[in-house]
């Protein structure tokens, strides 16, 4: 990490334009995708952003339009470096070892967050600087047990499938006042159905389904500026399928993976935003200083030259 002092960070919708810009020009018509300098161009690092220096809002605005540039039409997505580096500052502020968001109850919850996220940046790997770099790093690979090497290979699928369960458990999270971890209703709520009429749930019930729980957070748990960052994450899944809700397609997603009907290796990434979007707010209150600790807990390591288990950035 650099310890030069910090540089103005683009605004919020500076960000927010880079990513609109990027998804307009790989996709110029509206259909299709390429990708080539004329996208390369509107790469958040490559325009200098740094992500251990944004704010809380800067943050979420990230999160939002990477959201966007990930999951294309068709659902195709390209993972770049800007998403490396998002999900690796995201783990170091939720999960680092100064964080203490998960009481020892709920270490299975912090385990399998760690594991998404050691899946998402499974093949996060430093651009070689030399053809001597590269030539280490094939042979890195090439030492690579064949097991761990197919799956490593395969890690997008393995986000996809352990996404959905830790969305679930972040959402009993948010929704604590409501629900508990296991899912039983502590507190009256309704959500609506598919055919618009109200659900009620009461105390003694059991709430199992995702789609449900992904409504109470929304309607009876979210901030105000949460719920339109949602609205906007919304309207992103809804271009897939304008014909349902997009909190129902999103049930869709884990049903049909749950039951080995379907396999959408490719939305791994856009689940795990979600959940980290929503464990953002969690840390809102004190931001500032709260992300000052992690940079300089990242600065410490960083200069100890040694990497632990339980660090996330720099992503390599």
């Amino acid at each position: 990490m650099s310890t030069r002092d910090p540089m103005p960070q683009p605004t919020a919708a500076e960000i927010a334009t880079l990513c609109d810009n990027w998804c307009d020009a790989s996709s110029p018509s509206g259909a299709g995708f390429s990708i080539g300098g004329h996208t390369e161009k509107f790469r958040l690092l490559r325009n200098g952003l740094v992500f251990h220096e944004l704010d809380h809002e800067r943050l979420c605005a990230t999160l939002m339009g990477l959201s966007k540039v990930l999951l294309r039409p068709g659902l195709n997505t390209i993972v770049d470096h800007d998403h490396f580096a998002l999900w690796s500052w995201c783990g170091e502020l939720l999960l680092s070892p100064i964080a203490s968001l998960y009481p020892s109850d709920q270490r299975e919850i912090k385990s399998l967050y760690e594991t998404v996220i050691h899946a998402a940046l499974a093949n996060c790997q430093k651009p070689p600087a030399s053809k001597e770099e590269w030539q280490a790093q094939s042979n890195i690979r090439q030492m690579q047990p064949h097991h761990a090497t197919q799956l490593l290979h395969e890690s997008s699928l393995v986000l996809a499938y352990l996404a959905f369960p830790l969305l679930e458990a972040v959402l009993k999270r948010a929704c604590a006042t409501f629900v508990s971890l296991d899912g039983m209703v502590i507190s009256s709520f309704s959500i609506p159905k598919r055919s618009g009429k109200p659900r009620q749930y009461d105390p003694g019930d059991q709430c199992s389904s995702l789609r449900d729980l992904l409504f109470l957070h929304y309607i009876s748990v979210a901030a105000t500026d949460l719920q339109v960052l949602l609205d906007g994450f919304r309207r992103h899944i809804q271009s897939f399928d304008v014909n349902q809700d997009p909190f129902d397609l999103i049930y869709s997603w884990r049903n049909q993976s749950l039951h080995g009907s379907a396999n959408f290796q490719t939305i791994g990434g856009t689940i795990l935003n979600l959940c980290l979007l929503i464990s953002l707010f969690e840390i809102r209150q004190g931001f500032h200083e709260y992300r000052g600790k992690i940079v300089a807990r990242c600065k410490w390591e960083a200069q100890s030259q040694s990497k632990s288990p339980w660090s996330f950035y720099p992503p390599y």
